[in-house]
């Protein structure tokens, strides 16, 4: 098997079965008011113990008056007391007994809860949120994201660009923090908003200039579920912010390749956002090439203008950008921030480039999971994975604080890092990213946040959906929101229409058999003077009577190699269906399956990325695809699978795919799709029916034998009167009175072959000398068959001689059969 270089290295990783929840604290906690902790010194004696009580009149648990705490007799040799505070404030009882020569050290009793650790599948799989020595590195060498998000999970206020290959924004860890255009109206071919772009809803291609930004080759993807994969919807990964609004610009072609002029287009496309009120906080820029350019350098100026943050990666060639300088992340402009990469013993990244003058800030970048095309996950590594965790990291702190202008959070982002031994002296600030200290650093206004789970749901009418709030404070603010619902179903409820930090309150919205289906958007505000949050759920409501309907595709289709134009296979749908949901099974033979990009195109242009560059080396694709990208389509038309082979040597077939939809309408009246096989036993055949019916409604099956005799059953056992071929046609009828035959070539024989062996020998050099004998058969000519596996046409001659040059094995077994269905018995022969 080839080896295969790029700039990025695929591997995946194993999803686990679940996350764990685990007690912290945040760097600035709160502690109890009436209570402290405090441990003695090993020396102290009981009436040093006491003493030191005494100086804050403090009380303990202690039954046998001994000066131990009964709580804590088995921690630290009972050194350990809770000092309960009357009337000494905490701070005037730390100093008093940080002096007592008694106290080892004396803290607040903090308070400690939950953190907010989410329950996606694979986050334990995540060391650079949180590196517990998980993966083989070193505990802590992460980011702090869990004790970040005791702070804030992030606000779907907060609005980042991917500039990359594009962002699947089908994909179920995605979908919910994919920002969607309010001044757009989807599916009507107008250019509502007036930007150059019809139908931009979650974002542009910037090659063909359409309103789509879908990803054909992952990596943007990848970047993405980075940023924001959502948190908490027990669902594969999470990103630095469980909410956020991602918006793609697709400028990177499914090669990963793009060009300059679309890099500056989609720059203009965020730059003319920001300016007409989306705002657009950052954009995230995983790529890199080329030499200095004075119009990139013109378009970044526009975008720091803009007060957008430029995040840039590194680049993957273990080299000195400040001998020679890498682009964009190069370029001099203060909104340019460039990441270095790091591995989980926070070391540098083998492959990363570092600049002591022109690389800012290291963060996680060695085999990073996350989110990939077609619903999936995979590992990659890069700077263009640690970019991702940086921009990710903007966003939450601008969820705390969004006065930060570009510049100031570039500032924090650095200052508030981890001191790393591996980047000083390296890159500009020595440190690789920790966002928890940046939310602290953040200089947070008060204020609170309105977290939603889940973000979205899909329902059937006549159901009920609930979403869960959480009402979070910022900078301790211990204030009381007034409650508002915008409700665009009617009937939706707050569970109460007021709330304080700490809260937990529940939107419900009933459904009933006659709601209209579609899509509903419910937005929650919360007031308290001049603060005003809103949170937005969506609902997709399915009608009743919903039905899957399947078409399939078994034609084999070489895949070329090398070749990113890769070849089509078609399905037409005949049927007026209304799509609410879709899973595809593609079956492909093909080595290193890293190599392939599968694409499914709806008779409407919608595309959905099914396979995407992951797998690596992995062999072979045999797999079901779901995807939510045609919901609300029209099915009929032709269905195009693309496969695409994009690197070279290795080679492959597409064998079969299928199309489930799961739709509202009937399927039109169709014919059943005859099958059979059977089992032959000299002059009797045993017939089996395989015929299929798209409404399962089949009511005869009529057989003709072709001897002149007939049968009615729908498994019929026939025994012929002689020797020889037989057209056999079955004819099959539904209960619309449809049909549709088949016509099969069957063999019998009358024939007892009986075999033996004559003469069996093989020379210490493999040579094989084995003769076979046979009688029963009149054929003119029969088949050797050794180790099941034909080797020899021959004449009817009664006698075969093997002589096979050099074999390995010790044991073959040799069967002899003729144009009929005769075979003889089986021969072994051992050596």
């Amino acid at each position: 098997m080839k080896a295969k270089l790029s700039a990025l290295t695929l591997a995946l990783i194993p999803v686990l079965a679940n996350a764990s929840i685990e007690l912290s604290s945040a760097q600035s906690p709160s502690y109890k008011s009436d209570s402290i902790i405090v441990v003695y010194k090993d020396t102290a004696s009981k009436l040093d113990r006491r003493n030191a009580r005494s100086i804050v009149q403090a009380r303990i648990s202690d039954l046998n008056n001994d000066e131990i705490d009964d709580k804590y007799r088995n921690l630290k040799k009972g050194r350990i007391a809770k000092f309960s505070l009357n009337g000494v404030s905490v701070k005037n009882a730390l100093e008093k007994l940080r002096k007592n020569p008694a106290v080892l050290y004396a803290e607040p009793d903090y308070i400690v809860t939950a953190s907010v650790t989410p329950d996606d599948t694979s986050f334990a799989d995540l060391w650079g949120m949180n590196n517990t020595g998980q993966t083989g590195g070193v505990a802590d060498a992460d980011i702090d994201a869990p004790e970040a998000w005791d702070i804030s999970t992030g606000s779907h206020d907060v609005i980042v660009g991917v500039i990359d290959t594009g962002v699947d924004h089908s994909h179920p860890d995605l979908m919910a923090n994919i920002w969607t255009n309010p001044a757009e109206i989807a599916g009507d071919g107008i250019d509502n908003d007036g930007n150059g772009y019809i139908d931009d809803i979650h974002g542009i291609n910037a090659i063909t200039g359409i309103g789509d930004p879908m990803d054909d080759q992952g990596h943007g993807s990848h970047v993405s579920g980075t940023i924001g994969a959502t948190g908490n919807n027990g669902l594969g990964v999470v990103g630095v912010n469980h909410n956020v609004s991602i918006i793609g610009c697709k400028f990177l072609d499914s090669s990963g390749s793009g060009s300059l002029s679309d890099a500056l287009t989609c720059i203009d496309y965020f730059v003319d956002l920001k300016n007409n009120g989306v705002n657009v906080r950052a954009t995230n820029n995983s790529w890199g090439g080329g030499g200095f350019s004075q119009a990139l350098s013109d378009a970044i100026t526009s975008s720091e203008q803009a007060n957008i943050l430029f995040v840039a990666a590194a680049g993957n060639s273990a080299s000195d950008n400040d001998a020679q300088a890498s682009y964009p992340s190069g370029y001099p402009h203060d909104s340019v921030l460039s990441v270095a990469s790091t591995t989980h013993t926070d070391d540098m990244s083998g492959f990363s480039q570092w600049g002591l003058t022109t690389v800012d800030l290291g963060a996680p970048g060695s085999d990073i999971l996350s989110t990939v095309p077609g619903g999936g996950y995979a590992s990659f590594s890069g700077t263009s994975m640690a970019t991702p965790h940086v921009t990710g990291a903007a966003a939450l702190a601008w969820s705390v604080n969004p006065e930060l202008s570009a510049v100031e959070m570039k500032a924090l982002l650095m200052s508030s890092g981890d001191d790393n031994a591996a980047l000083a002296g390296k890159t500009v600030s020595g440190k690789r990213l920790n966002v928890r200290s940046a939310l602290e650093n953040a200089d947070p206004t008060p204020g609170f946040t309105l977290s939603p789970t889940p973000g979205s749901s899909v329902i059937t009418a006549g159901e009920t959906a609930i979403y869960s709030f959480d009402v979070g404070s910022i900078a301790d603010w211990t204030g009381e929101v007034n409650l508002t619902l915008a409700d665009s179903l009617g009937g939706a409820t707050l569970s109460t229409d007021t709330a304080t930090p700490g809260a937990t309150f529940e939107l419900t919205v009933p459904t009933t058999a006659e709601t209209q289906w579609g899509e509903y958007s419910f937005t929650v505000t919360a007031t308290s003077g001049d603060l005003v949050k809103e949170s937005t759920v969506r609902l997709m409501v399915n009608p009743q009577g919903l039905n899957e309907f399947t078409y399939t595709n078994d034609t084999l289709v070489n895949i070329p190699d090398n070749d990113a134009t890769g070849i089509t296979s078609s399905i037409n749908v005949s049927d007026d269906i209304t799509v609410f949901a879709s899973d595809i099974y593609v079956n492909i033979t093909h080595t290193w399956i890293g190599d392939l990009t599968v694409m499914l195109t709806s008779p409407a242009g919608s595309t959905a990325a099914l396979h995407s560059g992951s797998g690596g080396s992995n062999d072979n694709i045999d797999s079901t695809f779901s995807s939510a990208a045609f919901n609300g389509e029209v099915a009929t038309g032709d269905w195009v699978l693309t496969v695409s082979d994009n690197a070279a040597a290795d080679t492959g077939t597409l064998n079969n795919w299928a199309l489930t939809i799961t739709g509202l309408g009937e399927a039109l009246p169709s014919a059943p799709e005859v099958s059979f096989t059977y089992e032959a036993e000299q002059l009797t055949a045993t017939f089996t029916d395989n015929s299929s019916d798209r409404n399962d409604d089949m009511v005869s099956w009529d057989w003709n034998f072709g001897d002149g005799t007939v049968s009615t059953e729908q498994n019929p056992v026939h025994t012929f009167a002689a020797t020889g071929n037989y057209d056999v046609t079955l004819t099959v009828t539904d209960s619309e009175g449809l049909n549709s035959s088949e016509t099969m070539s069957v063999s019998v024989s009358s024939a007892n072959i009986e075999a033996a062996v004559k003469r069996a020998y093989k020379s210490r050099l493999g040579r094989l000398r084995v003769d076979i004998t046979w009688q029963g058969t009149t054929a003119d000519m029969v088949d050797i068959f050794r180790n099941g596996i034909k080797i020899d046409t021959v004449e009817n001659a009664g006698i075969y001689r093997d002589r096979e040059r050099r074999i390995d094995g010790n044991q073959f077994i040799y069967q002899i059969c003729d144009a009929t269905s005769a075979c003889s018995n089986e021969v072994t022969v051992n050596f």
